[in-house]
């Protein structure tokens, strides 16, 4: 026994001296450069004084020396690619296939060189413009002739141009449906309650380029981009090319973009496809003959193609540090109109079969569509302390909205953290700031989100109580704020869909969450949709809303507590279907208001320990007029008061309570708002 624990202890050291005597690893490094060749190693990173060596012009070359260095036994090492200040315009997106892929012990990394500041770029510039008329400038893009480069964006140094629209500003209101309209298949007349709508007289017209035209429709939570087919100003009806998802009715809100007769203001542009020109009227202070103009030419800008279906991942692969901007989306020929959350628009960087991959301190700017989306089969993947701004759409999604088939395709434990996402829906409006459809484990945390249409974090793709995979998610100390006025409805800060077992919403600062006003239907800091179910919402604070710190449509064995719900226009707290099997248990909670509604439903709800105070000095009533002590006959908050919470200024939105707070004496605890948002990376 003596000698075998012997031989064992030296079997040890001498493990852990080889080990220790083992040389470290040296890890690799590629150089990009505006001056570099693909047809270099890559290695140095500035050309020799003969050009026959130096950097790699592109990170697709970075890419395939990658790979022929794998291919011959040459890899087995951490590896990096330094990209150099530039402008680095993208032919094609880069794709990156499960042979790019590497191992933990050695990533793959494609990163700003220290102190650079590169820029891939799926745009092209635009130059040669030349004032036509006073106040309106063109240029000729004969790439674009005969409709064959149909872009749909353009910036002006780095500002995103307005595509030509009328009204310039707000909207039209649809009078009605159209009469029945001649079915071509058939011949017979039929109703087109999707496809065709009555207008106000002199609103549209039979332009002469009414055939690139189109107008954006609002729906109450989304909005479609229709193609004009046709416009009849004898009966004042518009017949597009496909449906919208919802009929229409009168006075819905509708724009009309992409006719030159309506390029009248500053800032608004034109492309005339058929000619293959570009027009735009100047900004004050914009001079043409030295603007940096950009269109885009792709519609995506890298690709993680992994096969998740047959068991291929792309794996280990990092960006660091790149600004990714420039890339387009192309208007279906129906037309553009989605459900929800502008569920079908794709992203720039988008993956499928990607693990353990991360897009970190990047810029994703400019866009079209979504800006990152780990798709299909995404585990273990990070996006951390990136900026996300001037987006078409959405800022980052995760997941899918069908249920997963098999194991291999789910996509779970991912990190969306740090990020800056604001200035979204530009062009889909319905677009969401960061969107988990059926997936699990992952965390949303530390972010910041303002300055979009729609809701800032969803969460969940399942209405009712049908299995969901939307579970254990987190959404933490992100701080949500000016979300929606005067655009959509039906939304929130933090929206939820589902049957959510272990999802936690905590620690979130959410405020300034508006809807349209006047023919809205709310937006609520948080909003448990249909279904939404197990969930636990604690340590918020919310104020500032148009329906409530707190709306539940319905769902079953919720948690609300610990959280401060204050200053909703319409109420404070919405409790419920009554048609529908739906539970809460509200304690420990402050509900601080001065208009609207108290609480609205009372579905199996549990409630005790609160604080509820109007500011104004009013009586503080639930439901519609019940006193406390009729409340209370209910069995609802015994041990709850009516009391100023004694917050340190709510005024100017400090919500942090006085040592003397009633609240304390009932158990709620003070919440800690310096965890919330970015947090710094070195």
């Amino acid at each position: 026994m003596r000698a075998a624990l012997l031989i064992g202890a030296l079997t040890l050291v001498l493990v852990r001296f080889v080990a220790v005597a083992q040389p470290a690893i040296k890890p690799m490094v590629l150089y990009v450069a505006t001056t570099g060749s693909d047809a270099r190693s890559g290695k140095l990173a500035a050309p020799t004084a003969a050009r026959t060596d130096g950097p790699l012009a592109t990170l697709a070359g970075a890419r395939d020396v990658i790979r022929k260095l794998k291919a011959n036994g040459g890899l087995g090492a951490p590896v990096t690619v330094l990209v150099q200040t530039g402008i680095y315009r993208l032919s094609e997106p880069v794709t990156l296939e499960p042979q790019d892929s590497d191992t933990a012990e050695c990533p793959i990394t494609y990163k700003a060189a220290p102190g650079a500041k590169p820029v891939i770029s799926g745009g092209r510039a635009i130059a040669g413009w030349k004032e036509q008329s006073k106040g309106l400038w063109v240029a000729n893009v004969p790439e674009a002739k005969e409709r064959k480069w149909p872009f749909r964006e353009l910036w002006v140094n780095g500002w995103r141009a307005t595509l030509a629209r009328s009204p310039n500003e707000g909207h039209y209101r649809i009078v009605g449906q159209a009469a029945p309209l001649v079915d071509s298949a058939t011949g017979k007349e039929r109703d087109y309650p999707r496809r065709a709508f009555r207008f106000g007289a002199g609103d549209l017209k039979q332009w002469n380029d009414v055939a690139g035209a189109n107008v954006v429709v609002f729906f109450w939570w989304e909005t479609a981009t229709l193609r004009i087919r046709s416009v009849d100003e004898t009966t004042n009806t518009v017949t597009f090319t496909g449906d919208m998802k919802w009929p229409f009715w009168g006075g819905q809100r509708y724009y009309v973009e992409n006719v030159f007769a309506a390029l009248d203001a500053p800032g608004e542009w034109y492309l005339d496809s058929d000619a293959g020109e570009v027009y735009y009227r100047p900004r004050p202070g914009e001079d043409m003959s030295k603007a940096a103009v950009v269109a885009p030419v792709l519609t995506e800008l890298v690709r993680f193609a992994g096969n998740p279906d047959k068991g291929g991942f792309v794996e280990h692969l990092h960006f660091e540090g790149l600004s990714f901007q420039h890339c387009g989306y192309v208007l279906e020929p129906e037309g553009h109109s989605d459900a929800q959350a502008e569920m079908t628009v794709p992203a720039a960087i988008q993956a499928d079969g990607a693990r353990h991959c991360s897009v970190e301190r990047c810029e994703i700017a400019h866009l079209g569509p979504y800006g990152i989306w780990f798709r299909r089969g995404c585990k273990d993947n990070r996006v951390v302390a990136d900026h996300l701004h001037d987006l078409g759409a959405g800022g980052v999604r995760i997941g899918e909205c069908p249920l997963p088939p098999s194991e291999n395709v789910e996509t779970s434990r991912n990190e969306v953290s740090s990020n800056f996402i604001h200035g979204l829906g530009k062009v889909f409006h319905g677009a969401i700031g960061v969107w988990v459809g059926q997936s699990d484990s992952n965390v949303i945390a530390h972010n910041e989100i303002r300055d979009l249409s729609y809701t800032a974090i969803s969460c969940g793709w399942q209405w009712g109580y049908g299995p969901s995979k939307a579970h254990h998610n987190r959404i933490e100390y992100n701080h949500l704020h000016h979300v929606g006025p005067g655009k959509l409805c039906d939304m929130g800060g933090i929206y939820l869909l589902g049957v959510s077992p272990g999802t936690v919403i905590r620690g979130n600062l959410i405020h300034d969450i508006w809807d349209v006003g006047w023919d809205g239907i709310g937006a609520s800091g948080i909003y448990p949709d249909e279904g939404s179910s197990n969930l636990l919402i604690e340590n918020n604070v919310v104020y500032r809303t148009a329906s409530g710190g707190l709306a539940v449509h319905y769902g079953k064995d919720n948690v609300a507590v610990n959280n401060i719900f204050a200053l909703g226009r319409d109420d404070q707290v919405c409790l419920g279907r009554s048609d529908k099997e739906s539970s809460l248990k509200f304690e420990r909670n402050i509900v601080y208001y001065d208009e609207g509604k108290r609480f609205v439903r009372d579905p199996s709800l549990e409630a005790d320990n609160n604080v509820y105070w109007n500011s104004k000095g009013g009586p503080v009533t639930f439901l519609i007029d019940l006193t406390l002590d009729q409340w209370r006959a209910k069995g609802l908050d015994v041990h709850s008061v009516i009391a100023d919470p004694q917050f340190v200024d709510a005024k100017k939105d400090d919500y942090r309570l006085k040592d003397t707070s009633p609240a304390f004496k009932l158990g709620f605890e003070e919440i800690d708002l310096s965890k919330v948002g970015p947090r710094r990376r070195s």
